[in-house]
């Protein structure tokens, strides 16, 4: 009953915090149903959180193998079926499916202190199966990668973008909101 009650609510918010009609500017798009449940689940995950990271030329490399550990640790690589359960985000899912450990991979970088904007949830469409994926993007200076629970390998945007078709995205400038492109990312 209360798991109704908060699906009804995630459902409210998607449809009520929306406009009416997508600014040309920004290409605001309804984001996935499960993004507002976790957002109910995990409040502090959908917050804006400033950059906490040290900032000096040593560093570079550090957060390079930050975030190489992180998407090789939180991976399965294997086809997953999809299942009712998949509008369920979780974060550390004993076993769990493409969107469980995106935001996995988000979560454990918000707490090693990379910045909410440079951490965006994507939903893709896998070209070779035609497949809606959830992958997260990383921005590092200019460089965008994706961490794909799919591959043990982080790879820049561009190099990915022969693999996907990307649907929609967090936005970098509006905590909880979704976006259509990634022009300002």
């Amino acid at each position: 009953m209360i798991r109704q009650a908060v699906r009804m609510l995630a459902t409210m918010y998607c449809v009520c915090t929306q406009p009416a009609h997508s600014s040309i500017e920004t290409l605001e798009v309804v984001p996935p149903l499960s993004f507002p449940l976790i957002c109910i689940q995990y409040p502090e995950e959908s917050q804006e959180q400033p950059d906490r990271r040290i900032t000096n030329f040593q560093s570079r490399g550090q957060r390079w193998r930050e975030l190489n550990q992180i998407n090789s640790t939180v991976i399965v690589p294997k086809k997953q079926v999809a299942s009712q359960l998949d509008h369920d985000w979780q974060i550390f899912p004993f076993d769990g499916n493409c969107s469980d450990y995106a935001v996995t991979k988000r979560h454990l970088l918000l707490r090693a202190g990379w910045p909410s904007s440079s951490l965006l949830l994507a939903e893709v469409i896998i070209r070779a199966s035609g497949e809606h994926h959830l992958v997260l993007l990383a921005r590092e200076g200019r460089s965008v990668f994706v961490l794909d629970n799919l591959s043990t390998i982080v790879i820049e945007l561009n190099e990915a973008l022969d693999k996907y078709v990307l649907v929609r995205t967090e936005s970098d400038r509006a905590a909880r909101r979704w976006v259509r492109t990634l022009a300002a990312f």
